[in-house]
């Protein structure tokens, strides 16, 4: 009889137990499954986020170069000839892409062609070095130090600058050009491309005509 009710007690013991307890097996389960949802969520979450960083880098780039660009349409639509510095635009190469260089006198102030004076002409060089848009000033026109050179970063991670020169007189699109020939261009066609955050490549194009007042 003892017998039977030590059975009898182990049976009940052991249907409480699967009734009301977890095996290892399931309580594993259970938190690796746990762990597979985590992964997931985070993952999405990380994947969402970097897209949104991405997105506002190169949104914040491209303002940058708008308002870069803004900066050399206002310098080369008032841009003037004069003996003191001819237009030169150079057609060049790096890396297999566009390099150009364009030099001019604009106004220091952006004050209309027809107040300009020779004093006030600034001499401009826009360029390409490297993965760098460069620009140069020079606002002493006959200086013949360094010093009277300004340099500025315009632009980053620049993969082409080509710039392109409308003769008015002919009605051709040429790649170079020189004031000494030709005169002063009717109107150019910026080209800046740039090495975005998802590594694509972004291509603004901007006209520009010359002698608005």
């Amino acid at each position: 009889m003892k017998k039977v009710r030590s059975l009898l007690n182990l049976d009940l013991n052991l249907s409480l137990h699967s009734e009301g307890g977890f095996t290892l097996i399931e309580v594993l389960l259970a938190v690796s499954l746990v762990a597979l949802m985590a992964t997931l969520v985070f993952g999405s979450l990380y994947v969402t986020l970097s897209a949104i960083d991405v997105a506002r880098a190169n949104s914040a780039n491209e303002q940058i170069v708008r308002s870069t660009m803004r900066v050399m349409i206002d310098e080369l639509s008032v841009a003037k000839e004069s003996p003191a510095g001819r237009w030169i635009g150079v057609n060049a190469l790096f890396d297999g892409q566009p390099a150009d260089s364009v030099a001019f006198l604009t106004l220091g102030q952006f004050r209309g062609a027809e107040s300009a004076k020779e004093s006030e002409l600034v001499r401009i060089v826009y360029t390409r070095e490297g993965d760098l848009l460069l620009r140069f000033a020079r606002k002493n026109l006959y200086g013949l130090t360094d010093e009277s050179i300004e340099r500025v970063e315009l632009a980053r991670k620049v993969k082409g600058f080509n710039v392109r020169y409308y003769d008015g007189k002919v009605n051709l699109w040429l790649d170079e050009w020189n004031s000494a020939v030709r005169g002063v261009p009717k109107a150019l066609l910026l080209e800046l491309t740039l090495l975005q955050q998802n590594e694509e490549l972004q291509t603004i194009r901007q006209w520009v005509t010359v002698g608005a007042p």
